[in-house]
């Protein structure tokens, strides 16, 4: 199997079990999607580089910081602001973002920070639900 589908498969699926911690199953697929297509951003972002290297020059980063734009575009659309002022949205758009950023990590090939990314946030999500059912418990 390709280094590259290796990538991508595991890039779909960590954005596939962010999502599922995040939101209910069926919003889990977008955070996969996510994550695969910042992998492949990132992937052929770097293949690019390699490609023209030489006489030209060109900038890995450029297409990757595009990811970056489309999820603030994107997380703008999930965030709003309720009658009684609360605002909703914030931590899935702030996942997604996340998420993301973990698939170009996967896309670069630097699985092993990814790797710690999606247990930390693994934790957080832990420890904030089982600080809320504490909380609840209370009232």
């Amino acid at each position: 199997m390709s280094a590259f589908l290796i990538r991508i498969l595991v890039a779909g699926v960590i954005g596939l079990v962010i999502g599922l911690f995040t939101t209910n199953a069926r919003s889990a697929r977008t955070f996969g999607l996510i994550s695969l297509g910042a992998a492949l951003v990132t992937i052929i972002s770097t293949e690019f580089y390699k490609e023209i290297a030489g006489p030209w020059f060109s900038d890995p980063g450029r297409l990757s910081a595009q990811i970056v734009s489309a999820l603030g575009f994107i997380g703008t659309g999930l965030i709003w602001i309720t009658e009684d002022k609360q605002v909703r949205g914030l931590t899935v758009a702030a996942s997604l973002w996340l998420t993301a950023i973990v698939g170009m990590l996967i896309g670069a090939g630097l699985g092993h920070i990814s790797t710690s990314a999606v247990l930390i946030v693994l934790l957080i999500y832990w420890a904030t639900g089982t600080a809320s059912k504490l909380l609840d418990k209370g009232d």
